[in-house]
């Protein structure tokens, strides 16, 4: 698992090394203006995580769900390799903003050291899709698009045991305990109540949506928010380029 993880960090850190090259060039006159982040959060079974990997799938947008996040943060304690692609006015940034962000939490501080200085360096270098663990909580530019996914009980609960061949009586008290460990998390950890409406830009009732008009949904927002037309193509003209 840790060396599995090392690549993804090794992967990520070349890919915004070779983005911030091609910022950086003289003949790219728009590079150096920063796609800001997408945070997706989501009730359980909710298709927060699959909105994500369908819209990283057809975008030129970085993908981080909140298992890799976990991953990263208590595996490796590779924050440090994270802030490291940041320049030196970044990095005191961010590291300001970690402290300050900590300072009155009660929680499990170096997990949660790791996961903010995380975020804010994917939050510094733009052009991402996280989901979950109270990354809208966590991101502090303006311009970051917040979106929740919410649906009725009863329909999280057959969609998630049909996708994966469980008992629905099962799944509706995995989706109680989910749900009420969630909310625990960010209510002790940031303060907030999850379900606040006013905490997010955009909230989806994913009943009535397809994938792709979520998708559209989103990054309709998100042209309006942020002033960035995101283009979506179609998963076989992306795999074959």
């Amino acid at each position: 698992m840790a060396r599995k993880i090392t690549r993804i960090v090794e992967k990520q850190i070349n890919n915004w090394s070779r983005r911030n090259s091609l910022r950086d060039a003289p003949d790219q006159n728009n590079r150096h203006d920063k796609y800001p982040v997408i945070t997706i959060s989501r009730e359980f079974g909710a298709p927060g995580a699959a909105l994500a990997e369908y819209m990283g799938n057809r975008t030129d947008f970085d993908v981080w769900d909140k298992k890799l996040l976990k991953a990263i943060a208590e595996e490796l304690g590779s924050d440090q390799k994270f802030i490291e692609t940041l320049d030196e006015r970044r990095q005191q940034a961010v590291e300001d903003a970690v402290a300050a962000f900590i300072t009155n939490l009660n929680t499990n501080v170096s997990y949660l050291h790791s996961l903010i200085r995380i975020v804010r360096t994917i939050e510094e270098h733009g052009k991402s899709i996280i989901v979950g663990r109270g990354s809208n909580y966590i991101c502090q530019q303006p311009n970051s698009l917040h979106v929740r996914l919410v649906a009725p009980l009863k329909h999280r609960i057959a969609d998630y045991a049909k996708r994966k061949n469980l008992d629905r009586d099962e799944v509706k008290r995995l989706a109680e305990q989910k749900d009420r460990e969630r909310t625990e998390f960010i209510r002790q950890n940031f303060q907030k109540e999850i379900s606040n409406p006013p905490d997010y830009d955009l909230i989806i009732n994913a009943e009535k949506y397809s994938l792709d008009q979520m998708a559209e949904l989103v990054l309709n927002a998100y042209r309006i928010k942020t002033g960035k037309t995101v283009e979506m193509v179609k998963a076989t003209e992306k795999d074959s380029g």
